[in-house]
């Protein structure tokens, strides 16, 4: 039976499925060290296809007596190299919860493989010449459009005047088609006069020898004085604060 690739793994409740990229370890026992254990990582393969990568092993506790096994390929069975108890330690430290009891599979060398190490400096040095060859680029392509600018401007102007007479015969058939000729020279359209500026008010007054008139009070209410009166009356204007040039506070 396949091993369902949507299965959640719940190492707390016994349930261990786990998905490896890269190829995965077990443990076997050197023989030739008798007064000392001592763990071989082995890689796991598909006993079918030898697949060593995209490997799926899954066990659940309480009704699996073998870790299962399955391919990218499709190939499913059980594994009885892989031991119970080390996946089972293993799934517990990949999900975070395994105790330091767990931690010894690992350091045999169970489990997957872990990924190569990089190489920073071979990585500096492919980023610098890449950059120096993207600079020696744009530079040879200013080199480039400086030399071919003046080229294409002076050949576009050098097609411009050899087809201005063909342009002028194509425009003179095209008028005769249309029934008249075109004429070369239009006569530019005047431009329209600028009406005369009206004179202010204040040329008026002086050419007629008429006085400027006289400006009316600021505050209406007041006239100026900064007080209203009346028969038995004299409060502060309220208009202009009271503050009038005839009185006020």
């Amino acid at each position: 039976m396949p091993i369902d690739p949507w299965r959640p793994c719940d190492p707390e409740s016994g349930d261990h499925f786990l998905i490896f990229e890269r190829r995965f370890r077990y443990l076997v026992q050197d023989p030739g060290h008798q007064l000392r254990v001592r763990w071989m990582p082995t890689v796991l393969e598909c006993p079918v296809c030898q697949a060593e990568h995209g490997l799926r092993l899954a066990l659940q506790e309480s009704a699996d007596l073998l870790v299962q096994a399955q391919c990218h390929r499709g190939h499913t069975w059980p594994e009885p190299r892989v031991e119970r108890t080390q996946f089972a330690a293993y799934s517990r430290i990949r999900a975070g919860t395994g105790a330091a009891d767990d931690l010894w599979p690992v350091e045999a060398g169970f489990g997957e493989e872990p990924p190569e190490p990089i190489d920073y400096l071979h990585q500096l040095k492919e980023g610098w010449g890449y950059g120096a060859k993207y600079l020696g680029r744009k530079a040879k392509t200013r080199m480039k459009a400086q030399v071919r600018r003046p080229v294409k401007k002076m050949r576009q102007k050098a097609v411009s005047e050899a087809m201005r007479p063909v342009a002028a015969g194509l425009r003179t058939a095209w008028a005769w088609q249309a029934g008249g000729t075109e004429p070369v020279n239009k006569p530019r359209a005047k431009k329209a006069p600028a009406p005369p500026k009206t004179p202010p008010l204040s040329a008026y007054r002086k050419a007629y020898g008429m006085n400027a008139p006289k400006k009316g009070p600021r505050c209406l209410v007041c006239e100026d004085t900064g007080r209203i009166t009346a028969p038995g009356i004299s409060i502060p204007c309220s208009e202009c604060s009271g503050r009038g040039p005839g009185g006020g506070e």
